[in-house]
């Protein structure tokens, strides 16, 4: 053959297989559409001008760059060379802007990889949080419907941040719980603000729009109806799907409606509402507020330049912004002196911001409560929370309303956050996929567990290094409901076979056994019995029979006060086993007085002084020496002594002791205060702490020292005491 005929052959031929892929272009174009990998059918209409750039000026070559960039970002990373790791990255990301899976693995790389090569806590926060910001504010933007991508952003909360994986995580939610504390301010300001009217109303509960609830329903009625043909077991019990999903339906209302955990959550919806409904332009402040104006040219004589040019990370936090120059000194004004403050040695250089701040009270009129100053700090937390953090208070309002009054400095209350949103938004594309789905939800699961734990927080920044800030968490009993509609709305999607719908399926049925229990014993010790009462009902009703017969196990047969004293005492015995009980319930009081909660030390105390009376009145017949327990009150001292005795490794931690030394009771105080003073002094010593502040000598000390000369004296015994009002307190 000719070479020219040869060549024109093999023209035609290109000609006609490049006809040939041009036909499956629409079919590809519509995957991709479906799959989110395109904004639009014009990728480079919808991309912003550097991405334009990108696609354009490498085209197909694309994909060949971007692998050449990923091994290279790795010999970087080993090399330590991280910000060119970083740089690196944000290329990659830049040339595969709709590909999901490029922005979660450059995410987890500098959140899990980057970080544990680092060593200070301002290294490791910083590549987390660069990890938290690349998805937050770059990959979900412009993918908002790949699920994986918030649920990648709520796992570095949740797992990075919250659980104990990292050693570095207490610094994690130090940095966290600054970043919301100075734009919210701690839980206890709008708590304590709060007061319910007579005509006061709950915040309606309504999970009709939650994707993921309907679908924990539908599973129910599928497993049910299946049951129903299929399953003749003698320990199932048939029933329709209409009755499983009315009975699920019935279980997500709360019972009392005027719990206190239903009063914090209308404080907490009340708070954020005003801040969503907050003026969205200067305009709009100035037309409600007309003395803002002259507030904002006075500002600038201090430095606040507030304009209405979108704000970003770096202009908000950047030295001379919002967040020092009005954030910071509003946060001072409205929250006081701290409690490292009150107890740091006299003689400290004085405070060079101290004039500015006062003309900065004079303008905004912070203490005085001047409401366009109030005005003009909603119109500013709002444009922070939208603009620089990404938070919408229309669904920080949906995640009060259906799941608790969370604080929204705890880190968990972003992983709930963000796997709520990605829920909610995730009903296409990538966000259809529902192994993303299913996974998303147990990261919600795990979040309201946490909140359980650990939503009520105690936090006092120490903004010249935060990472050395006081914080104090303690378990939130406002999210024991949450966490039992969690149980039984979507253990039914979480479980392969839920088994009959009653309670939460067969995998969440002993955890959801003891969660109950260890809620109604901590609602009844603290003082709230009708609620303890409402769980303890269903407990009873839901789990209290055999699963092989009708009979109800006696266990749960006994009134309220019985069933829990029966928990509390199990395997108790021994002299040994009874004062371990009962110190480890003088412990927990302890702890519970040391965050200020009153009624649950007392309640605590008041148990545990129960526990030592009945063992004493069962064990009087035959009582010896041997199986005798020391008197209630000595154990009592002695556990506070304990307690106090713990060596404090840090100034946060003497912190936390003064904490319960402002509050104990002073007789007790009384008993420990010679024993426990050289320890005091020297833990201030080292913490630049005065002692005579932190730990304060009880009023009568030189009479008691008289008439109690030895410890071994014997006390009578002594009715439980209420602690001291901390200072300035009702």
């Amino acid at each position: 053959m000719r070479p020219r005929i040869a060549q024109l052959l093999a023209l035609a031929l290109s000609v006609a297989l490049v006809y040939g892929a041009t036909r499956f272009t629409p079919g590809i174009d519509a995957g991709r559409r479906g799959l989110n990998i395109l904004g639009t059918e014009d990728v480079v209409r919808n991309a912003p001008p550097d991405y334009a750039f990108a696609i354009q000026a490498f085209g197909a070559f694309r994909s060949l760059i971007v692998n050449i960039a990923f091994i290279r970002a790795e010999t970087f990373k080993e090399q330590g060379r991280y910000y060119d790791a970083m740089q690196l990255a944000e290329w990659i990301c830049r040339l595969q802007p709709r590909f999901p899976s490029v922005w979660a693995f450059q995410s987890w790389n500098m959140a899990w990889n980057i970080s544990v090569t680092t060593f200070t806590p301002q290294e490791r926060w910083k590549w987390v949080y660069n990890g938290v910001k690349l998805l937050r504010d770059e990959g979900i933007p412009k993918n908002p419907r790949a699920v994986n991508l918030y649920k990648q952003l709520a796992w570095i909360y949740n797992n990075k941040m919250s659980e104990t994986t990292d050693d570095f995580h207490w610094d994690y939610k130090r940095y966290w719980a600054w970043h919301m504390h100075l734009v919210l301010g701690p839980r206890s300001h709008w708590l304590r603000a709060f007061r319910p009217p007579t005509d006061f109303e709950p915040v309606a509960i309504d999970l009709a729009e939650d994707p993921l609830a309907a679908r924990a329903r539908d599973i129910a009625a599928g497993y049910a109806e299946r049951r129903e043909a299929e399953d003749d077991r003698p320990h199932r019990t048939t029933r329709s799907a209409e009755e499983i999903i009315a009975e699920i339906e019935a279980r997500r209302q709360v019972g009392p409606t005027r719990t206190e955990a239903e009063i914090a959550r209308r404080a907490a919806f009340d708070y954020i509402s005003t801040i969503a409904d907050a003026p969205r332009t200067l305009a709009a402040l100035h037309e409600q507020y007309p003395e803002t104006r002259e507030m904002l040219t006075r500002l600038r004589g201090l430095g606040v330049v507030i304009t209405e040019d979108t704000l970003s990370e770096d202009t908000y936090w950047y030295s001379g912004r919002l967040a020092e120059t009005f954030f910071a000194r509003y946060r001072q004004l409205a929250d006081g002196l701290s409690l490292r403050d009150t107890i740091a040695r006299e003689g400290a250089a004085p405070d060079p911001q101290a004039e500015a701040l006062e003309l900065f009270d004079e303008i905004v009129g912070v203490r005085a409560g001047n409401p366009a100053g109030q005005a003009l700090v909603r119109y500013l937390q709002r444009r922070v929370l939208s603009d620089v953090y990404k938070l919408a208070p229309d669904m920080m309002l949906y995640i009060i309303e259906n799941f608790g009054p969370v604080d929204w400095r705890s880190v968990d209350a972003h992983s709930l956050y963000w796997a709520v949103t990605a829920l909610r938004r995730g009903e296409a594309g990538v966000g259809a996929f529902q192994t993303d789905r299913v996974n998303t939800a147990r990261i919600m699961f795990f979040s309201l567990r946490n909140l359980f734990h650990r939503n009520r927080m105690r936090f006092e920044p120490q903004p010249e290094d935060i990472s050395r800030s006081y914080i104090f968490l303690a378990r939130d009993p406002d999210f024991i409901e949450p966490m039992h509609r969690a149980f039984v709305n979507y253990g039914p999607l979480l479980d392969p076979d839920p088994g009959d719908a009653g309670g939460a399926g067969d995998i969440f049925r002993t955890g959801h056994i003891n969660f109950l229990q260890e809620v109604v014993q901590m609602l009844y010790f603290s003082g709230r019995t009708a609620e303890a009462a409402h769980y303890y009902e269903y407990l009873r009703t839901h789990y209290g029979r055999r699963r092989d017969s009708a009979t109800l196990e006696l266990a749960y047969t006994l009134p309220l006060h019985d069933f829990v004293m029966s928990i509390m005492y199990a395997g108790i015995d021994t002299p040994r086993a009874t004062e371990g009980i009962i110190r480890d319930l003088l412990s927990q009081a302890y702890d519970h007085l040391s965050d200020e909660d009153v009624t649950s030390y007392n309640e605590y105390v008041v148990k545990a002084r129960e526990l030592h009376a009945q063992y004493m009145s069962e064990k009087a017949e035959f009582r010896t020496d041997r199986v005798d327990l020391l008197p209630f009150d000595d154990i009592q001292i002695d556990m506070l002594r304990e307690w106090f005795s713990y060596p404090a490794a840090s100034a946060n931690e003497v912190i936390h002791k003064a904490r319960l030394w402002r509050v104990a009771p002073p007789r007790l105080k009384q008993w420990v205060y010679d024993d426990l003073l050289p320890q005091f002094r020297y833990e201030c010593e080292l913490s630049g702490f005065d002692v005579a502040r932190a730990f304060a000598e009880p009023p009568g000390m030189a009479e008691f020292r008289v008439a109690h000369p030895r410890r071994e004296v014997e006390r009578p015994e002594r009715t439980v005491e209420t602690p001291a009002q901390p200072p300035g307190g009702g």
